[in-house]
């Protein structure tokens, strides 16, 4: 078994018990916690914390992508150790997505069910458009990941499937700004505001970059 397959499989036997506590905690336990709390909204609370963790995580995921690419990393913190923060918070990400998702079942104001967290719907129960958008971006996440872990089976197509994580990225901005109940709170509206700009500025001086590389080389 070679050193890449044996990452994977301790990587996704990671993934797959830290989502499975997850679920076992929010099932077993979660409900008992919201009614010792006699709260309602609990779930929503559960969800939304682990939603702006998993936004968090993504946005270290992308910048630190970016940062390998546009070789930024190359100053700091280093390539190697940009790659591997790129790849851990991108699979931390995942797993609070997941657990962002299936704690609304406990959620008792709402009422989500499988399908309504699940199955994109213009008449959902709560902002269709903006939750629509996490439905869509959530198994991208998946996609995007795996396709990562195993490029070198994928081939070139990975790198276009990898792509396709700007869009989960500014999604999940969008999701959450949209659906967010806390969008309104400064330190929020601020989080946003950074985290989007320096996406935005990063992506904007990889171009830049490579641009420029182009133009020495030809010249």
């Amino acid at each position: 078994m070679n050193s890449s397959l044996r990452m994977f499989l301790a990587r996704g036997g990671g993934i797959l018990i830290g989502t499975l506590v997850g679920l076992l905690t929010v099932i077993f336990v979660g409900r008992d916690i919201a009614q010792s709390l006699s709260g309602i909204h609990t779930g929503w609370y559960l969800s939304r914390s682990t939603g702006l963790v998993a936004y968090i995580l993504s946005w270290i995921a992308t910048i630190a992508g970016l940062m390998i690419t546009g070789r930024q990393a190359q100053q700091w913190p280093g390539v190697f150790e940009a790659n591997d923060i790129h790849r851990q918070a991108s699979l931390a990400s995942t797993i609070m997505m997941t657990i962002h998702i299936v704690v609304l079942l406990l959620d008792g104001y709402i009422g989500y069910t499988w399908q309504s967290l699940f199955v994109p719907s213009a008449t959902g129960p709560y902002v269709p458009f903006a939750v629509a958008l996490g439905q869509i971006a959530f198994p991208l996440v998946i996609v995007v990941t795996v396709s990562a872990e195993w490029r070198t089976k994928v081939g070139k197509a990975w790198r276009w499937i990898h792509g396709a994580a700007f869009f989960t990225f500014f999604a999940g901005a969008a999701h959450g700004i949209m659906a967010g109940s806390d969008t309104r709170v400064s330190t929020i509206s601020v989080m946003y505001i950074l985290t989007i700009s320096s996406t935005i500025f990063l992506t904007a001086y990889r171009v830049i970059f490579r641009n420029t590389l182009k133009s020495d080389v030809t010249a």
